[in-house]
């Protein structure tokens, strides 16, 4: 099932919406890459959690 993430462009502060497709169970990608509209920069993007690669989790 697809779910929606909200992350903030490191380079912008704006807040951004991506769909997240699940993975398959044998994928073992962690992070995914992600073409910002805000910036047009790609994003490392967790899978599990939808945080940036470095951004400290809460």
């Amino acid at each position: 099932m697809d779910r929606q993430i909200v992350f903030k462009c490191p380079a912008t502060g704006m807040n951004v919406q991506h769909r997240l497709t699940d993975a398959p169970a044998d994928v073992a990608e962690t992070h995914i890459s992600v073409a910002c509209p805000a910036c047009t920069r790609l994003h490392l993007i967790n899978r599990t959690t939808g945080k940036l690669l470095g951004e400290r989790l809460r």
